[in-house]
């Protein structure tokens, strides 16, 4: 007992000796992690993006300059593979908490300019969802140009900024007592991830009927997404790497929608990025004017 006792206490003085060397005085640390493309780390980057993009949810209403159209999202936030769950080279081997949500409700507002341009606006408030504190905001410019009839072609430009804050690298479950493990500590981490996704889109519509609408997209997107840990362990050390890469993804859209009135439309629509992952949105619109 005396010699495990004693051992326990040797490794918890070379740690905090290591922190020392490591921090100075201030058991502070701030390091920039740029993992290679192929590694868990800058996968789950990527993949993280996906429901956060301010894509176009579904086919616009034709609208008129000072028109106004609000609408509510619902897009399912997918759990990545467990491969990637686990990090590998900016941070010791170990699994992360990735599902902080598995819903991202977003309000969505429209406005007609002149020009037959269109531009969208949302924000989503820090008020926190499961273990997710988001503060995201998307923009964009549409351009819908009649193609024939029952056609109509849509060019969006979206940008999405902010954050969306939650314990990832050391949940509640995962703290434990062991100075040398990772997670070593009481607190769970209050982490940052920021999807920085702009994107282009030409979104094709086609009525088949006089009610409901098909559309198939394409676009591109590119991505700066950028995580910050924040972590104290049972020391005082605070841990706050920043893991960062960036990507041009191949995006492709598909749903339908349908007319419940002459102001009310509701739709469904997949959102998919090459090489990351899909998501499913659930859409309501409704024309004020």
């Amino acid at each position: 007992m005396m010699v495990r006792c004693a051992r326990d206490v040797f490794r918890v003085l070379l740690l905090m000796t290591a922190v020392s060397l490591w921090t100075g005085d201030t058991l502070h640390a701030q390091s920039v992690c740029t993992p290679s493309t192929s590694s868990n780390e800058a996968r789950l980057l990527a993949f993280s993006a996906v429901p956060l993009a301010f894509a176009s949810a579904m086919p616009m209403p034709r609208i008129e300059a000072g028109d106004i159209v609000v609408g509510l999202e619902l897009a399912g936030i997918p759990e990545p593979s467990a491969a990637i769950q686990r990090s590998d080279e900016c941070f010791v081997e170990k699994g992360q908490n990735t599902q902080l949500s598995r819903v991202l409700p977003r309000p969505r507002l429209a406005i007609g300019l002149p020009g037959g341009v269109i531009a969208e606006v949302s924000y989503l408030p820090p008020v926190t969802v499961a273990d997710a504190t988001p503060s995201l905001l998307g923009v964009a410019l549409g351009y819908s140009v009649p193609v024939r009839p029952s056609l109509t072609a849509l060019l969006h430009l979206h940008g999405t900024v902010g954050y969306v804050d939650g314990p990832v690298t050391c949940a509640r479950a995962a703290l434990q007592a062991d100075p040398a493990q990772p997670c070593f500590g009481t607190e769970p981490s209050n982490d940052r991830y920021a999807p920085n996704v702009y994107g282009a889109e030409v979104l094709v519509t086609r009525s088949i009927s006089p009610r409901v609408n098909a559309s198939l997209g394409l676009g591109v997107s590119h991505l700066r997404p950028r995580f910050t840990v924040g972590f104290r362990n049972g020391l005082g050390f605070l841990d706050q790497t920043r893991v960062e890469q960036n990507f041009t993804r191949a995006t492709a859209l598909a749903g339908l929608s349908t007319s419940v009135t002459q102001r009310l439309n509701i739709g469904a629509q997949v959102y998919a990025v090459a090489r990351d992952g899909a998501t499913v949105r659930l859409t309501t619109q409704w024309q004020l004017r």
